[in-house]
């Protein structure tokens, strides 16, 4: 797998294609309010254990007990949230803080289910690194980046939770993570621990890492599912029936990781059939350490505290804009960027 293969995780699109990407929405077709019941969802990235229930529900026919023909849209160039707004997709892969910034930018999107429900990111570095027992040992550093400026501010925000200066160099990455790190040419990178952080460690290059939140950025919940405001309002009861359906999959997925796991591969032999101990181990993570569920949390279900966390820090780091991509500076009402309505 390639080592950014769960950006979206927490991936800020940049402010101009954010513009751009605004002025280009469009709202879908009332005509394709669908009386076949056929229904899409656009993927982020190749298949991985962020999308399993929807596998899972696809494999065992929830989808289908439903009345509906789900349509797993493969990986495209455009941004998910993009192919939401325009309608060229019912549903959609997105990311906390991709719904965050794509609708304040003038998209039409919203969350509807809430995948993943802390942030999967770490801050990496090699684990036989002793000269680094604190984020602040990291002042001076060289930090893999990837042209995310939300990555790169919660570097520095990890870098002075801990008392250091969050000063260092960012060089972008045109190898693989642990090979940068080997080498020498970087010191530490970003990385999603419930899939890079599992295969490194089955390759026998685990790494050592830092929890952002522990050094005081906020909690997000890091994948989800979106839709549109257009299509929610033509097509409620499919909308409903869609992700009572996930929220199933995900559910069967808590319940049973390995036969999860199992459905995953079996869906996507293509891609994941070598990588049966990786889709294993992350299911198993995943369903077992607070990732696809959360305590006193409806499974899905957003939480607003982290919304708005999230959302007055990307303000404060000067990365919200609107359609025309100036600066917001004042928190919009979070509130309108998800529904919990359909996982009550």
């Amino acid at each position: 797998m390639q080592q950014h293969i769960i950006r979206t995780s927490f991936a800020l699109v940049g402010i101009g294609a954010l513009a751009l990407a605004g002025c280009a929405s469009t709202s879908p077709d009332a005509s394709s309010s669908s009386e076949d019941h056929t229904v899409s969802i656009a993927l982020d990235w190749s298949p991985n254990t962020n999308h399993t229930g929807i596998y899972v529900a696809q494999e065992l026919g929830y989808f289908e007990d439903a009345g509906l023909d789900v349509e797993i849209l493969p990986y495209a160039s455009t941004p998910v949230a993009q192919l939401v707004s325009a309608g060229e997709a019912d549903f959609g892969i997105v990311g906390q803080s991709d719904v965050q910034t794509a609708r304040a930018a003038g998209l039409d999107v919203v969350s509807v289910y809430s995948i993943v429900q802390s942030d999967t990111g770490r801050l990496v570095y090699l684990q036989d690194r002793d000269d680094i027992e604190s984020p602040a040992d990291l002042d001076g550093a060289v930090f893999g980046g990837f042209g995310v400026p939300l990555y790169t501010a919660f570097m520095k925000s990890t870098i002075q939770g801990a008392d250091g200066k969050g000063e260092f160099d960012e060089v972008m990455l045109d190898t693989g993570a642990y090979e940068a790190l080997k080498n020498g040419s970087i010191d530490f990178t970003s990385s999603v621990m419930t899939w890079e952080d599992v295969e490194a460690e089955i390759e026998g290059h685990p790494y050592a890492s830092f929890r952002y939140q522990d050094y005081g950025v906020p909690e997000q919940q890091a994948i989800g599912i979106a839709s549109s405001d257009a299509y929610l309002e033509q097509n409620h009861d499919d909308a409903d029936a869609f992700v009572k359906a996930v929220q199933k999959g995900f559910q069967y997925a808590i319940d049973n990781p390995d036969e999860a796991a199992d459905l995953l591969i079996q869906a996507n032999e293509d891609t994941l059939g070598t990588a049966t101990e990786l889709v294993h181990k992350s299911t198993e993570l995943m369903a077992s350490d607070g990732f696809y569920y959360a305590e006193g949390v409806t499974l899905g279900a957003a939480v607003p505290e982290y919304w708005e966390a999230l959302g007055d820090y990307i303000i404060e780091q000067g990365f919200l804009v609107d359609a025309g991509g100036q600066k917001i500076t004042e928190a919009p009402d979070w509130s309108e960027y998800y529904t919990n309505e359909f996982v009550e």
